[in-house]
């Protein structure tokens, strides 16, 4: 079986003009003004575990401010660190691409690591222009009472081959595995209708979420 690790994208954006970064500049205090109580993200730590092993069912993630990298490629201008989110939906973040986050509310959880305690699977979308959308996918663990993220996904493994880029359709948990259902677009598919899907299995080992083989289907 071939394995791959998932990293993190690098992105690269143009110099905004002035007058868009002064929208950046009151937009980002507009939401940084504006949160609602959230819980700090950050990576995971090594605080006691909780005593409860569901505990982390307890946390409301759509209203759980999120990374502003989340929505890198649908902002002009450098992305605030965290994006306050109310009833799973940020405000639009950026007027000129009507870009916003959305938290998907199938939350999925699991015990991935083994340790008896349940992390949480939960997909974040930040769409943005005419067609964009950037999918991610973090594993939240709890710090205390604290959610913090231990692992991500934001780009399918290089092993699955799409004619053009998949977006996740799904993502849940199998035993102690993160599976993901990515769109698969075989030659000729219009953008609007892939003809396939992948799941992809992912495993969580030293906090990175390793890709396993994908299996391709006609899609559902």
């Amino acid at each position: 079986m071939i394995h791959s690790v998932v990293r993190p994208r690098k992105r690269s954006h143009n110099t905004p003009l002035a007058l868009a970064g002064l929208g950046a500049l009151a937009i980002a205090a507009s939401i940084s003004g504006g949160a609602t109580t959230a819980s700090p993200v950050g990576a995971a730590g090594r605080a006691a575990p909780p005593s409860d092993p569901q505990a982390i069912r307890s946390v409301d993630f759509g209203s759980l401010a999120q990374p502003g990298s989340t929505c890198e490629s649908g902002l002009r201008f450098t992305p605030p660190g965290r994006i306050p989110v109310s009833e799973g939906r940020s405000q639009i973040l950026d007027l000129a691409q009507l870009t916003q986050l959305v938290v998907d509310d199938d939350v999925a959880y699991g015990d991935l690591d083994g340790d008896g305690i349940e992390e949480a699977v939960v997909h974040v979308t930040c769409t943005y222009g005419a067609n964009g959308a950037e999918d991610t996918i973090d594993v939240y663990a709890l710090e205390g009472d604290t959610p913090v993220i231990a692992a991500t996904i934001d780009e399918p493994p290089d092993s699955l081959d799409s004619e053009l880029p998949p977006a996740v359709q799904a993502a849940e948990v199998v035993g102690d595995q993160v599976v993901v259902t990515w769109s698969h677009y075989q030659e000729g598919d219009p953008r609007c209708c892939p003809s396939g899907q992948a799941q992809v299995p992912y495993a969580l080992e030293d906090g990175e979420l390793v890709a396993g083989e994908p299996e391709v289907t006609p899609a559902s």
